[in-house]
């Protein structure tokens, strides 16, 4: 097994997500403290956060209006990471790969094998998060920087090709680095950054044990609570993956799998008794071509489903019945582009469904030969508003919207739940920016919505 090989073999995929854990694992405790010298180092230039006026054959760059020195650590060259030290000896002066080298003495002393060798794949959330902070607190650097090597290293012969990524550097300003933040203002802007900036996509499981890493490095006076909202990530304890239309639609309506990619089953008790022992599954409408699902068909619109809402009763059988008639759906009404887009739709899903079949992971494999790993739907989240408030829903529910507190949606003064959220684009082709799934435990109707930013 090895993560060098190109492409990669679907059996190192599970090397490939271990990889990143362990450069998280290996950065824990400076993730905060890296972003709190970047954000020192920025507010000392004026609030400037990129470099500008890059030489490379000098190693200096101008943060702001400030001059600073630059080390030159790596880059990702066709999703795979390239140390400095690894290009063309002529590349960059000398002295400018004194910290990538020492990031290379650490990896060697530690056995940390891609701290010491290029090649391993480098495009999973949090891996560059981890380089960063690595490259500045083992270098004691006051930050760092990014630029891109398109233009880094335009006077090459031969030119780099379009693969290149960002060269990732270390930056140290001339003049001395005067901290500006107040303490009490940077500890909360470090930690929301943890949380939120980095996303729960980036740091993953990582997130709190990071926030935690950084927490302890203060004294009593300077600490802060862990945001109430981070967890550890809530999901079905049993999910069946692009489940087959049979067993999601009731057979009454067998039309459903004309108009609908099934994309998960899952059982509910696992993720809250109080819900019922019942499995629920969550579907990916191909419409619309334009505009809203539901909005040139209100002729055929219920009181359970309109425009940009539809819904279904659960079943005895576990299956769904869609709550209004085949004609809610345009189809693509005779527009060839429609029905070109349509038919991209579902062979996109057919090649992420047969991924999955073949490798045991959501996503599919981009053209470098490394898989991009899909996102699981996060499971009961927050509802808060959106763009996907601006539809009223269908007149057999009420929807209360605040800004102080959770959407709340409810059928005969019964509330939903909001189940899971996931982009309609993380399953293949098309779909909304956010599939909001709702259910009501009582009258066992499961409700959608769909977000565009």
């Amino acid at each position: 097994m090895t993560l060098y090989d190109n492409p990669l073999p679907v059996a190192d995929y599970p090397a490939y997500l271990a990889l990143r854990d362990d450069m998280l694992a290996a950065a824990l405790p400076y993730l905060g403290l890296a972003q709190e010298r970047q954000k020192q180092l920025q507010r000392w230039a004026n609030d400037s956060k990129y470099l500008s006026d890059v030489d490379r054959d000098a190693a200096t760059a101008l943060l702001g209006k400030h001059p600073c020195r630059l080390q030159y650590i790596g880059r990702s060259e066709n999703n795979r990471w390239r140390w400095a030290w690894d290009d063309p000896a002529d590349y960059y002066p000398p002295e400018s790969l004194r910290d990538a080298l020492r990031l290379k003495q650490y990896g060697e002393a530690h056995n940390i094998e891609w701290l010491t060798r290029s090649g391993w794949p480098a495009d999973l959330p949090g891996q560059y998060q981890a380089l960063c902070a690595l490259a500045v607190m083992l270098n004691d650097a006051p930050g760092h920087g990014f630029e891109n090597p398109a233009y880094l290293l335009r006077d090459l012969n031969p030119p780099p090709d379009k693969g290149i990524g960002r060269m990732l550097m270390t930056v140290y300003p001339e003049a001395a680095v005067t901290h500006n933040i107040p303490r009490r203002d940077l500890v909360p802007r470090v930690v929301n950054d943890l949380a939120y900036a980095y996303g729960p996509n980036s740091l993953g499981a990582a997130t709190q044990p990071a926030i935690e890493a950084y927490l302890a490095t203060l004294s009593p006076q300077e600490r802060i609570p862990v945001p109430a909202d981070i967890r550890s990530e809530r999901r079905p304890a049993h999910i069946n993956y692009f489940p087959e239309a049979a067993t999601v639609f009731t057979a009454a309506q067998p039309w459903l799998a004309d108009h609908f990619l099934p994309l998960a089953t899952f059982d509910l008790a696992s993720l809250d008794p109080t819900l019922g022992d019942v499995r629920l599954h969550l579907v990916k409408p191909l419409e619309p071509y334009e505009g809203y699902i539901g909005m040139e068909t209100t002729t055929a619109h219920t009181d359970y489903c309109g425009t940009n809402w539809i819904a279904f009763h659960l079943e005895d059988d576990g299956t769904y019945r869609f709550l209004a008639d085949q004609n809610y759906f345009l189809g693509d009404n005779g527009d060839p582009e429609a029905a070109a887009y349509f038919t991209e739709m579902r062979d996109s899903y057919a090649a992420r469904k047969q991924h999955y079949r073949d490798s045991d992971f959501l996503g599919d494999v981009d053209d470098t030969g490394l898989p991009c790993f899909g996102e699981e739907p996060e499971y009961l989240p927050y509802l808060g508003g959106g763009n996907w408030t601006s539809e009223a829903p269908p007149p057999a529910f009420t929807m209360t919207d605040s800004a102080d507190s959770a959407v709340d949606i409810r059928y005969q003064n019964h509330r939903f739940t909001c189940i899971a959220m996931t982009a309609g684009y993380d399953w293949g082709e098309g779909g909304a920016d956010a599939m909001i799934l709702l259910y009501e435990p009582v009258n066992r109707i499961a409700l959608m919505t769909f977000d565009y930013t």
